[in-house]
């Protein structure tokens, strides 16, 4: 009973500071529907993943539950679950699931209410940036993007992605508002979840703010200072990630480690992305599947909003040119760097196009929204 009332007020009081949001910020009436129309989206997406999960399983059970092969068996109280990855995993569900008691279907909406928080902004922001382009329902057409459903269903429950998703959008805003405490924040939320992602958030940022930073001082503050703790973290990250050294030779046993795990006969939806070409390889990651592959409703889903992503990639080519790259947003130049430093990592350690779907759902966003852009500064 208590966990529904609690449930019950906090989807109330998103519901309420979605009006105070669409107030502040000059909405219609249409616009403010549509930030409670994405909650009600994101959080039918949270039961239909919590449906998956208890139909198929995985992980969102075990970090409910608190057991697994990561689990500490010693641990007796709140504090012994604590660490970097899956035992922050543990520590974070510890008090909903083993302290309250609570089911693992409020603990998939109270995910989904914190990642919902990140499409908000995302769509408060994007209504902005592309007021002038035709609309919809009192929407610009390129915030439609945020409708498409992988990275809801994958930010929609008990998992990293939420969390990942939550922190990610953080770091933009403290980009794009050049506030850098929730960015702080967002950036060590992602390193207990997921250590080497924080690394490549790091390095990613460290080279936008280089490149395209909006004054000397900011490249060299932001930009040249987070290279050098990303060059000077790289040790640890090679030690966390189980190499004793760096090497080509140490890279491809890993490589091959990987696609040994997430292949075979025994992996539903696997690829042979270890004779694939570079370019397949990355094809393979972007693209797939598409409706060939397609063989029940999720990856049929998947297929189509990959389709979606490739008419994104067209517009992007043939809308670039220099000066739509100059006035692209900050945190936009951030985000396709790290869509590409990501999608380097991910094609060279998956083979399940699945896994891909679930790896590439945190970033796939930015090289649309980039091409939207494009079309928009046209």
């Amino acid at each position: 009973m208590i966990q529904a009332l609690l449930l019950l007020t906090l989807s109330f009081l998103l519901f309420y500071s979605n009006h105070y949001l669409g107030r502040k910020n000059g909405f219609t009436f249409q616009q403010t529907a549509h930030l409670h129309i994405l909650l009600v989206y994101h959080l039918g997406f949270s039961y239909f993943f919590y449906r998956y999960v208890t139909a198929f399983g995985g992980d969102a059970i075990v970090y409910w539950n608190l057991n697994g092969p990561l689990a500490n068996p010693d641990a007796n109280g709140w504090w012994d679950y604590f660490g970097i990855g899956y035992p922050f995993m543990y520590w974070l569900n510890y008090i909903p699931s083993r302290y309250f008691g609570w089911d693992m279907l409020s603990g998939f909406f109270l995910y989904a209410m914190l990642s919902y928080t990140g499409f908000r902004w995302l769509l408060i922001r994007l209504t902005r940036d592309y007021q002038g382009m035709k609309s919809f329902l009192g929407l610009p057409w390129p915030v439609y993007i945020l409708y498409l459903p992988n990275l809801h269903f994958w930010t929609g429950g008990i998992g990293k992605e939420a969390l990942c998703f939550f922190a990610l959008v953080l770091i933009i805003m403290g980009i794009s508002k050049k506030k850098w405490t929730g960015a702080l924040i967002g950036i060590l939320l992602i390193f207990m979840v997921r250590t080497y992602f924080a690394w490549l958030v790091l390095i990613s940022f460290g080279f936008a703010a280089l490149l395209f930073g909006s004054s000397k001082k900011y490249k060299f503050r932001w930009g040249i200072s987070c290279i050098l703790v990303a060059l000077a973290a790289f040790p640890a990250l090679l030690w966390y990630v189980g190499m004793e050294h760096f090497s080509l030779e140490a890279i491809q046993q890993i490589v091959h480690h990987q696609f040994s795990m997430l292949s075979g006969k025994g992996v539903g939806s696997s690829v042979d992305m270890a004779n694939y070409s570079f370019f397949m390889r990355l094809f393979t990651f972007w693209f797939r599947p598409l409706f060939l592959d397609a063989h029940n409703t999720t990856s049929f889903l998947a297929s189509f909003e990959n389709l979606i992503l490739m008419g994104g990639f067209l517009a992007m080519a043939i809308k670039s040119k220099r000066s739509n790259w100059k006035d692209l947003p900050l945190f936009l130049k951030f985000g396709l760097i790290l869509f590409l430093a990501s999608s380097l990592v991910y094609m060279n350690i998956l083979s399940n196009l699945g896994i891909m779907m679930r790896m590439k759902s945190l970033f796939m966003l930015f090289p649309l929204l980039a091409g939207a852009w494009m079309v928009k500064r046209e």
